[in-house]
């Protein structure tokens, strides 16, 4: 009887020496609960036996989020994915065959120039090149339908005035007609410089879309990468993601356009869902890198100097989504369009009447005004292909530059520099090759001579 009491005794000793973990799992009993002591401790335990059982599933949920973590290794596999198989053509598929040319050696403005393209374009042979594939001029197939309707015209005209103005033929003086010519040609070259200084500045808007992704790229491999390789990261993907959303809200295309896009780059659902339901998708990538700056500057990891660099280049960014939307939304003043047009169409209509009433034969006039109408209709035309500047431009091509030149920033990083402080990255031993998985296979030399920008 004396040991079981001192058992017992020694049980409520051990019970009452053990100390609990904090943990808000654990119930706290009151000094006034009528549970006896032994009954309170005994509970206690239990509350402690249940919290640490559940402490395997807590450090499995952080093993998985350990797993999740993005690393550089899979932003440049995921960028490789894009390059190699969602947006693997050379040219992009998006822009029309009479502006890109029915082959690829076809020169065009709608995409990027290589050394070989450069010396081709400026071979004294071109006069006879342009004369030998006239027939097959993607301008003369814009224009072939006014062209047929001009020479219906013509060919009616001469007919009639051969049958019903035999005996008297009026005149019509051909200096009204050429005063008349002056107005068209004037008008026709105006809107022809006004489409083409648009054409000057969506393309220089884009030159500084790519600079200024990358300038954005690295800057944040700078200054955000050393403190905090996840949120850089994340940063990088949205960056990378910036010239094809833009590509995608100035060309009209559809809205699934960019979807598997972007789930690819953003592998996080709800950054993916967040991103992928606004209604300005470019903008939406402006606010969350302003969002994790914010951040990063209340949690004091980043300088004022840094801050305000990062910050100078987002409003680059927002800037130039501003600048091409004005662009595309505005065109030349209509008003302007339509008295061109009725203007050319009222010379063309009067010229092979004026021509043939001058002497001229059925043949020289059908000549005369179908070498005037490719002139000026080829010259209208042009200006209105240029008119809308981003169905022509190369963003296709230059998207995947920006995204390559904001992959390099991050893996292609220089060696440290005498005295710097090293970042442990258990990245760092893995070669440049290993990281740029997404570079073309052709030689550097080739690829390099194609960075128009």
């Amino acid at each position: 009887m004396k040991v079981l009491l001192i058992m017992l005794v020694g049980s409520f000793v051990g019970v009452q020496s053990f100390q609990l973990p904090p943990s808000n799992n654990i119930r706290v009993f009151s000094s006034s609960s009528s549970s006896p002591p032994l009954k309170r401790n005994v509970a206690s335990a239990i509350s402690v036996t249940s919290d640490t059982s559940s402490s395997p599933v807590s450090i499995f949920k952080s093993k998985n989020n350990d797993n999740d973590a993005d690393s550089l290794l899979k932003f440049s596999s995921d960028v490789k994915h894009v390059l190699h198989n969602l947006r693997a053509m050379e040219f992009d598929p998006c822009i029309p065959k009479h502006l890109m040319g029915h082959h690829s050696s076809s020169l065009s403005y709608s995409k990027t120039w290589t050394l070989d393209d450069w010396e081709f374009h400026n071979s004294r042979k071109r006069y006879f090149r342009y004369l030998k594939n006239f027939p097959h001029s993607r301008l003369m197939r814009r224009i072939m339908p006014q062209q047929l309707v001009l020479l219906l015209w013509t060919i009616l005209s001469v007919y009639l005035e051969d049958q019903f103005l035999s005996t008297y033929k009026p005149k019509i003086p051909l200096s009204a007609l050429g005063t008349i010519s002056t107005f068209v040609a004037f008008l026709l070259t105006l809107r022809s410089n006004q489409a083409l200084s648009r054409l000057m500045e969506a393309r220089a808007l884009w030159s500084k879309v790519i600079l200024n992704t990358r300038e954005m790229s690295n800057l944040i491999a700078s200054f955000i990468y050393p403190v905090d390789k996840q949120l850089a990261l994340l940063l990088g993907r949205h960056v990378a993601l910036f010239g094809w959303l833009l590509k995608s809200q100035l060309r009209f295309t559809k809205k699934d356009d960019v979807v598997e896009l972007v789930r690819t780059m953003l592998p996080n659902k709800r950054d993916a869902d967040y991103l992928l339901s606004q209604r300005q998708k470019t903008v939406a990538v402006i606010t969350r890198i302003r969002q994790v700056l914010a951040h990063l500057g209340k949690a004091h990891k980043l300088t004022t100097a840094e801050e305000i660099a990062l910050d100078h280049t987002a409003h680059a960014l927002s800037e130039a989504i501003t600048s091409t939307g004005r662009i595309r939304a505005s065109p030349i003043p209509t008003l302007y369009t339509s008295h061109t047009s009725r203007l050319l169409v009222f010379y063309l209509l009067c010229l092979p009447p004026a021509l043939h009433l001058s002497g001229l034969d059925g043949i020289m006039t059908t000549i005369l005004t179908m070498v005037v109408g490719f002139a000026m209709f080829g010259l209208d035309e042009i200006s209105h292909l240029f008119e809308q500047p981003f169905r022509v431009i190369p963003m296709y091509q230059m998207s995947k530059r920006a995204m390559q030149a904001t992959a390099d920033c991050f893996t292609c990083r220089p060696p440290a520099l005498d005295g710097e402080k090293i970042v442990e990255d258990e990245e760092k031993e893995l070669s440049q090759r290993e990281l740029t998985s997404y570079w073309s296979n052709k030689d550097m030399s080739q690829m390099s001579d194609n960075l128009m920008e």
